[in-house]
């Protein structure tokens, strides 16, 4: 047969077509990750996970320490694995692996169906644990508090699972609850067999204790209830209302799209108390900031009509690779120097000769936010003679712009933070895959400091109002909260003051040695004995 030109075409036709249809192939169905991985597959995992943690996370740079640590933990755990392991058990390692960066910012997930947990869920309750089920009621109500699982104390149930846990994070109860529950894995983390059932001592916390037998659960068991209870209607139809608005915000980049979120923030401006909820709010948009920086200034006094305000917020810098460009701190509002005026100049050189960074050459240059108060950004001086006051709920999930508005925000008089500490996840990520186990996994790859030269990534946002976030809030009791923190704060008060009379007002005397005598520290501790049952108060539905 005789091979021409009309053959050749052909043949380059359906070459063409079999690339076609394999592209769409691959296109169209999603790729399938081994629920098992051999020893060469998890050190390929590894190989892959170590040069990507080298090349582009900020904090690895930041502490050689951390780093070597890491490559240090590497080598034994690929020895022990000589056989094969579950992709969800290697998932676990990595968690492990990375929580010594101590980057706020990591996020690991994997493809792979989770491994089974505990069949309860687990509530802190001063040095105890709740069992409660799926309603948030205790198991057994005479014995309502856990003690041992599977014959082993709790405390080294929590001591193990704080190994999966971030140090930025350590202390949130929601990422205790989490891993606490993560059953097979700390069972195999603690040599245990891995059984369908675990043994739950219980006690009453005096001297009545049972056992449980219960088979694991698939999924982690959540409460199906909401997260603010005993709430009144915000706003009526004209406006007014004597109770306190409220709004939930998840998603801050939609904040200017949403009219009727806004209006009602704008209305809830002239009201006395208004409460957002950021516990779970994303989002890169800085609309709400300077929603806030314009209806919740600070009073004018003399001292601020003196000094013009803090024209920068943060410096920045981000790891220096071949794969981020100069505009990488772009869409975080980070700026460069030669973009700023004269005066923002000076205050972004003073900082960043302050800043003493240990392998700098590993860094970029580096960049500037402005403050929400620089003159750019005016806020309606009629807000200021207003009584309004701002109540915001935060927690770890509140990060990037949300972590800004938390931080911003604890510099006001009239806003009160509500919740748990956030993470300090203030840096741009960079983000993998796995190629054999198909683990995804997020970095931080930029590094934020105030203009004190202090690090803030990391360092997270304290609130006024500590409360649990992983519990239903009681709404009068929120609101009784915030009115006893906010009388707190209007009270100009100090041991040392020759204010007689506001000492009297506290019940507060000094001894003959300027410190309070034994009354007075009975009142003062009356004083925080009453903020601790208005905060069981606020957590009773």
């Amino acid at each position: 047969m005789r091979f021409g030109f009309p053959q050749i075409v052909n043949v380059f036709g359906l070459c063409l077509l079999i690339s076609t249809l394999q592209l769409a192939r691959l296109t169209l169905y999603s790729v399938e990750y081994k629920t098992r991985l051999t020893q060469s597959e998890m050190h390929q995992d590894l190989d892959v996970l170590i040069n990507e943690v080298r090349l582009h996370s900020a904090f690895a740079a930041l502490d050689e320490q951390r780093f070597a640590k890491i490559e240090a933990d590497v080598e034994p755990l690929v020895y022990r694995a000589t056989n094969s392991l579950e992709s969800q058990y290697f998932y676990a390692e990595v968690v492990k692996l990375l929580a010594t960066l101590e980057d706020p910012g990591a996020i690991i997930t994997s493809p792979n169906k989770p491994l089974p947990v505990l069949p309860v869920i687990l509530k802190p309750v001063a040095d105890s644990w709740l069992a409660l089920d799926g309603n948030a009621v205790p198991i057994d109500p005479d014995h309502p508090f856990i003690t041992h699982i599977d014959g082993l104390p709790l405390s080294r149930w929590e001591q193990t699972s704080q190994k999966f846990i971030s140090n930025p994070v350590n202390k949130s109860v929601s990422e205790r609850v989490h891993w606490l529950s993560q059953l097979n894995i700390l069972r195999r983390d603690m040599g245990l067999p891995l059984k369908s059932q675990v043994t739950l001592s219980l006690s009453d916390n005096l001297d009545s204790n049972i056992q449980l037998v219960l088979p694991v659960a698939k999924h982690q068991v959540h409460p199906p209830r909401e997260l603010i209870s005993g709430k009144m209607n915000s706003l009526s139809d004209s406006g007014t209302t004597s109770q306190p608005v409220y709004a939930s915000i998840e998603l801050l980049s939609n904040y200017d799209r949403d009219s009727e979120l806004v209006a009602k923030l704008e209305r809830g401006a002239q009201q006395a108390l208004t409460i957002i909820d950021l516990r779970n709010a994303v989002g890169d948009s800085d609309e709400l900031l300077h929603f806030i920086a314009r209806h919740y200034p600070n009073p004018e006094t003399t001292n601020n009509r003196n000094n013009a305000p803090q024209r920068l917020m943060a410096l920045g810098q981000y790891r220096r690779s071949i794969d981020f460009k100069s505009d990488f701190l772009r869409p975080l509002g980070f700026i460069p120097f030669d973009e700023f005026n004269f005066f923002e100049q000076l205050e972004f050189r003073q900082t960043s000769q302050t800043i003493d960074i240990d392998k700098a050459e590993r860094f970029g240059l580096w960049y500037g936010r402005r403050s929400p108060l620089a003159a750019e950004f005016h806020y309606d001086e009629s807000y200021r003679a207003t009584s309004s006051r701002l109540g915001l709920i935060i927690g770890p999930e509140c990060r990037r712009e949300c972590e800004w508005v938390a931080y911003f925000a604890k510099s006001l008089s009239r806003v009160t933070l509500i919740g748990e500490k956030t993470s300090g996840d203030l840096g741009r990520r960079y983000g993998f895959t796995l190629p054999n186990s198909g683990i995804k996994v997020e970095l931080t790859a930029s590094l934020t400091y105030n203009m004190q030269g202090k690090l803030l990534s990391s360092v997270g946002t304290q609130p006024d109002i500590p409360l649990p976030i992983t519990e239903v809030i009681n709404w009068q009791g929120l609101l009784s909260l915030i009115e006893s923190e906010q009388q707190d704060r209007e009270t100009v008060y100090t041991l040392n003051s020759p204010d007689t009379e506001a000492k009297q007002a506290l019940g507060v005397e000094q001894g003959s040695d300027k410190t309070p005598t034994t009354e007075s520290r009975v009142t003062l501790q009356q004083e925080s004995h009453t903020m601790t049952e208005l905060a069981v108060k606020a957590l009773t539905p």
